[in-house]
């Protein structure tokens, strides 16, 4: 069952790699001054805020050409309503002093606006969405030089996530996971729920693509299993991801 769950996620996932490829061969710049060429390569990208005062968590791979455009993939959870693996297409402008802008839009979505700071001559960005309605804020970090695949995830993470569950209220949680570099994983978790705290052991499996985004599908002690969208960043040091089960909001990272 979970391998079967991981397969289709990530197979829709793969579904929209063709919208990526032109991108492939970008490698990012660093420097003091910033220039368009500072925003080029692969980036893993989390957005958390309100839109129309409802609650919501993007988290997505866009890739940046160093001339002004983008394009990706992205999952949004919308007030817990799942919409997964978006193709996203935009654009962004940067100034010598690492401030400029930045436009995205999912499939079938209105566009996100930003305002942008580069952090280490483009190796992160820091946004603020700029539109009427919206309290959005994210981060985007530099997928780095690694190929990914399953295998080369291997170690411990620690895990941190925030976010709402529809039926039970806030969501704060933290912990370990063991990636195995075989498909398996397990760790702990602590967990609080409005207010409730749980504790437990994690096991689950996950699958990672050569393009550095995937699935994973996790079970928290007696809890049922839960599904997440990955997206690998800085070298394979980092892992981005949001649940991808209706009636979440719950996104995070994974760093070692």
């Amino acid at each position: 069952m979970i391998a079967q769950t991981i397969r289709s996620a990530i197979s829709k996932l793969f579904s929209s790699i063709t919208l990526l490829a032109p991108l492939l061969c970008a490698v990012p710049l660093h420097g003091a001054n910033c220039s368009m060429q500072s925003l080029s390569g692969f980036y893993g990208f989390v957005i958390n805020g309100t839109s129309d005062g409802s609650p919501i968590a993007i988290v997505g791979l866009m890739a940046t050409d160093g001339t002004g455009s983008i394009s990706g993939l992205e999952t949004v959870s919308e007030n817990g309503t799942i919409l997964d693996s978006l193709e996203v297409l935009g654009k962004y402008n940067i100034s010598s002093n690492c401030t400029g802008t930045l436009t995205i839009q999912g499939a079938g979505l209105a566009p996100q606006n930003f305002d942008v700071t580069l952090i280490s001559g483009g190796k992160a960005i820091s946004m603020v969405e700029t539109d009427s309605g919206t309290t959005e804020s994210g981060t985007a970090v530099a997928e780095g030089p690694t190929a990914c695949s399953s295998s080369r995830i291997n170690g411990s993470y620690a895990i941190q996530a925030t976010g709402v569950e529809s039926a039970a209220g806030p969501l704060a949680l933290s912990g370990q996971i063991n990636f195995h570099g075989d498909g398996t994983l397990d760790g702990t978790e602590t967990t609080s729920v409005n207010g409730v705290i749980t504790s437990g052991k994690v096991a689950g499996g996950y699958k990672i693509g050569n393009r550095c985004f995937g699935a994973a599908s996790i079970s928290v002690g007696n809890r049922n299993f839960i599904h997440l969208n990955l997206f690998v960043v800085n070298g394979g040091k980092g892992i981005d991801f949001i649940q991808a089960d209706s009636h979440t909001m719950v996104s995070g990272s994974m760093q070692q």
